[in-house]
C-alpha cells in the first residue's frame, strides 16, 4: 500500500505543475511563477489519511507558453521529488512529468478553465483526473485517481 501512496503523491506533485501551465493566457493562472508551499492530505480507499508538506517552484520559459515546475513533498513515511515541462497552446495544456525518487513518468493533457485547469494524467501505472483552482495567492489541487488504493489527493498551496 505504501508504494501506491508514493505513486499517488508523486503524481500529485507533478500535477501541481499543471496549474501553472496557463501562464500564457490571461486569467487566474498568470500569477503562478514563484515559490509556493503548503499542506495536503492523501485519503486512501480504506479511509485512512496522511498529511504531506509540499514546496513547489514555477518558472516561466519560452516567452510564456512553456513552464518548468519542480515540487518536493514529504511526510513521515515518504518523499517525492517531481518535475514537469508543460506547454500551453490556446486553451490546451500538454506536457510530461517525471518523479525522480520513484522513477515514474507520464503525460498530462487538459484545458485551461475560468479558474484553473481541468486535466487527465496518465503514467506508467497511474491514471487520474485533476482539477486545479488557482488565484494570485492560493492554489488548490484535487486529484481523483483510478485504482492504486487512493481515493483522493488534495493539496493547498500559498505564495503570499
Amino acid at each position: 500500500m505504501a508504494i501506491f501512496i508514493r505513486c499517488g503523491v508523486a503524481i500529485a506533485a507533478a500535477l501541481l505543475a499543471f496549474g501553472a501551465a496557463g501562464l500564457a493566457s490571461a486569467g487566474p493562472l498568470e500569477q503562478l511563477p514563484g515559490r509556493w508551499s503548503g499542506w495536503g492530505e492523501i485519503i486512501m480507499e480504506n479511509g485512512k489519511s496522511e498529511r504531506v508538506k509540499c514546496i513547489a517552484t514555477y518558472t516561466n520559459q519560452g516567452g510564456g507558453s512553456d513552464l518548468r515546475h519542480s515540487m518536493r513533498c514529504a511526510s513521515p513515511n515518504y518523499k517525492v521529488d517531481a518535475v514537469a515541462e508543460l506547454k500551453v497552446t490556446g486553451q490546451r495544456v500538454s506536457g510530461e512529468w517525471n518523479e525522480r525518487i520513484w522513477s515514474n513518468t507520464g503525460a498530462i493533457s487538459g484545458t485551461v478553465s475560468h479558474n484553473g485547469i481541468i486535466a487527465h494524467i496518465v503514467g506508467q501505472s497511474f491514471e487520474a483526473n485533476l482539477n486545479v483552482e488557482t488565484g494570485a495567492c492560493k492554489q488548490v489541487l484535487a486529484i481523483n485517481p483510478k485504482g492504486m488504493g487512493v481515493r483522493r489527493i488534495r493539496v493547498n498551496l500559498a505564495k503570499c
